[in-house]
């Protein structure tokens, strides 16, 4: 597999790289190219695995390289410690961060091209007792620009999600942990939304994948453009559309709301364990009731759920179609490794709000007042979504309870 490096649309400035050659016990000459090959083979075999991050770990004996898949770690390789010193040189030098700082955390980037995919890789640099760890995260640009039914959402689910965002104003929020997949989920919904007759800007950090006809900002804040100032600046362009990468503090969801009560449809993504958490989130932020009661129109909150490998549904369905008593276990089986599952796919909960919630909310009503009268109007529940695709052999119901309890 060949990897074409594509230029970072900001350089930082180009360190010189070191000249002198490391060796390991054996003699071999371990110089940059070899180093090189090792990440080739790293980055080659987590794309091939889909693996979302790797993590290149240094311990007192030798360097662990696990890849996690389908949101667990699985351990991959390991090398010497000699050559996990040029391959974080590598690593520091090709993602542009400072190759003679070692105390101190740092992040990069780097953009590889891979048969004709651009896949980004999000470098993070962490000092510890036996060195620095290193994770990787991938992201392959075009798996952000999905239709709703392949990001796993129902027909009624996608109802509901038109039904919000067809809307003039208010705020759609997002939510789920970190790699729940909320991006990809907003960058489905800017494709639908757009169209010659509407201003889309987005601000984010970072712009994960460029869409023709929609602006789109990065934030930078080194020199001062922040999602806070950012937004304030969009709402001098005229906008009908602003989506907000993340809500991460006070000043950004106030001027959100505001936005959102002044005639622009918002969509944006906050850290929340569900649905109706959100609410609770924006009142923490102190937005006053009353604005999140007039300017609040939805929210989709979301996890990632593992997918039974259909390798060993076909196998099961053959052994008996054949009356056989085999069992297949999942250690026969390549396409997922032993595991039983291959991929992931969502499961949801989707709260369109309705005046019933409205004044729950300015009522300053409880969580577990709100959540009843939800689910008592409509809300479709992470139980509900899970029993479809449970019904429908997708996953199963061992996985859903491990996710809910989180094992």
């Amino acid at each position: 597999m060949k990897h074409k490096h594509i230029q970072n649309d900001v350089k930082e400035e180009v360190l010189k790289r070191p000249e002198e050659e490391l060796y390991i016990g054996n003699n071999i000459n371990l110089n940059e190219t070899y180093a090189r090959d090792i990440f080739k083979s790293i980055l080659d075999k987590a794309i091939i695995k889909n693996a979302s991050d790797i993590h290149i770990e240094p311990f007192k004996e030798h360097i662990i390289v696990r890849l996690r898949i389908d949101g667990f770690l699985v351990e991959d390789i390991k090398i010497e410690y000699e050559v996990y010193q040029q391959l974080l040189v590598v690593i520091k030098l090709d993602t542009f961060m400072n190759i003679t700082e070692k105390r101190l955390p740092q992040d990069g980037r780097l953009a590889i091209e891979v048969k004709g995919q651009v896949i980004d890789i999000r470098a993070s640099t962490l000092p510890t007792v036996y060195g620095e760890k290193i994770v990787l995260r991938i992201l392959n640009r075009k798996s952000f620009l999905k239709r709703k039914e392949e990001l796993g959402f129902s027909n009624k689910a996608i109802d509901k999600i038109e039904s919000i965002i067809n809307k003039k104003s208010g705020i759609l929020l997002v939510t789920g942990s970190t790699g729940s997949g909320k991006t990809t989920t907003v960058y489905s919904i800017i494709n639908d939304l757009k169209c010659t007759s509407k201003n889309i800007v987005t601000i984010e950090d970072p712009v994960e994948y460029k869409i023709e006809g929609v602006n789109q900002i990065q934030v930078n804040n080194k020199v001062g453009l922040s999602f806070e100032n950012g937004l304030r600046s969009i709402l001098r362009q005229d906008p009908d559309i602003i989506i907000v990468g993340e809500i991460r503090d006070i000043e950004t969801a106030k001027i959100a709301i505001k936005a959102a009560t002044t005639g622009h449809l918002v969509i944006s993504t906050i850290h929340t364990k569900d649905a109706v958490s959100a609410i609770s989130r924006l009142l923490d932020m102190e937005i006053p009731q009353y604005l999140i009661s007039a300017s609040l129109i939805g929210i989709i909150s979301q996890k990632l759920i593992r997918k039974v490998c259909t390798t060993c549904i076909m196998q099961k369905e053959v052994n008996e179609l054949n009356q056989t008593n085999e069992k297949h276990t999942n250690r026969e089986c390549e396409e997922c490794n032993g595991l039983g599952y291959k991929g992931r796919t969502a499961i949801y909960e989707i709260l369109e709000i309705d005046n019933d919630i409205r004044k729950d909310i300015q009522n300053m009503q409880d969580y577990n007042t709100i959540k009843d009268t939800a689910i008592k109007n409509g809300m479709i529940t992470f139980e509900e979504s899970a029993k479809d695709l449970i019904d429908n052999n997708i996953t199963t119901e061992e996985e859903y309870i491990s996710l809910e309890i989180g094992i």
